[in-house]
């Protein structure tokens, strides 16, 4: 019997270490980007390949093929990355915590790696989350440093794969001496402004990620974090709204081949209503209606393929409807297995 249950967050594959270091990407200047909704700004390497959403992030990489191992710490090229986070919260103290705790990865052995310490980032008190793992072309370095400002965190984030972190030493000591935090958008002058006030709602732009179980396409402005727990692999995609998100998990299902059974094992968990059925990546499958809350809609896919259960649960903000529902369903329709 498959009966699907609550994760841990967070997992991470450790490779073993070695002493080899990677060609760094020079930074021949530094640029400094501001933003024109959030007010944040800070100096990016001008060479580098640079992404912007406004009133959201800036990120600039060194080598924009490794954006995916930046995801899953798998085998490839060299990069760094500086990257820039604006995310509008409620509740500073637990919100704070749970952006730290996100940000983490866990490892096999299970043993927390990270270090935290208080810092300074734009003239405000910040927690600086630091970890360095070994992966086989060297060792992997993020700094990634949290500050809140006018019901705004900001996040700095910067990371180097193949032992070339402190080869940027001195230029990643000027990009956070520069950021200045974001701030809440600037009230509405009249009814055609359209400046965001409240979290972003999902990109239409979606861009691929791929597992070695499964491939789906995610809005452009959310970030895939890895999961652990029971299963196979679980990755959860959120954007700058933590209650509205997508997150897929993978079982073992040799021992449980009927789809019709498993649907029936899990219905209590969703209130108890029949599924309704669908496709997913060519093939048979079912999903629940769900509501969690009073505000959040949920729903939760069902599939076999390969001896293997995938369950993807998209929630969502239930005013914004039409902002994440229609993404969301695209984002389904785009799933495929490995």
């Amino acid at each position: 019997m498959i009966r699907i249950t609550t994760f841990l967050l967070l997992a991470l594959l450790v490779v073993i270490g070695c002493e080899r270091h990677a060609a760094p990407v020079p930074i021949e200047e530094l640029e400094l980007i501001k933003d024109d909704v959030r007010k944040f700004e800070v100096k990016v390497p001008k060479n580098w390949t640079h992404q912007i959403l406004k009133g959201e992030l800036i990120l600039a990489s060194a080598n924009p093929k490794t954006t995916k191992r930046f995801l899953d710490f798998s085998k490839g090229e060299g990069g760094a990355k500086v990257e820039l986070r604006a995310v509008q919260i409620t509740d500073s103290s637990r919100v704070m915590d749970s952006l730290i705790k996100n940000s983490k990865v866990t490892f096999e052995d299970g043993l927390d790696r990270y270090e935290i310490e208080d810092a300074t980032l734009g003239g405000k008190p910040a927690k600086k989350l630091w970890v360095a793992f070994d992966q086989e072309d060297g060792q992997f370095r993020s700094e990634a440093y949290f500050a809140e400002n006018d019901s705004v965190v900001t996040i700095l984030t910067l990371a180097a794969f193949g032992a070339t972190f402190d080869d940027y030493k001195d230029e990643f000591a000027q990009i956070i001496s520069s950021v200045k935090l974001a701030r809440r958008p600037d009230a509405p002058k009249g009814p055609d402004t359209l400046a965001p006030t409240g979290p972003q709602p999902p990109s239409d732009t979606l861009r691929r990620f791929s597992s070695p179980q499964f491939v789906i396409q995610i809005p452009q402005n959310f970030e895939g974090k890895r999961l652990s727990g029971a299963g196979i692999e679980s990755v959860n995609f959120v954007g700058s709204r933590l209650d509205c998100n997508i997150q897929v998990d993978v079982f073992d299902a040799s021992k449980q081949k009927a789809l019709d059974k498993i649907l029936l094992q899990n219905k209590p968990n969703y209130g108890g209503k029949d599924p309704f059925s669908t496709n997913i990546g060519g093939q048979k499958g079912a999903y629940f209606e769900y509501a969690p809350t009073s505000k959040i809609n949920s729903r939760a896919y069902f599939v076999l393929n390969n001896k293997k259960l995938y369950r993807i649960t998209m929630n969502w903000y239930k005013p914004d409807e039409k902002l994440y529902l229609p993404v969301f369903e695209k984002c389904i329709k785009s799933f495929g297995f490995q």
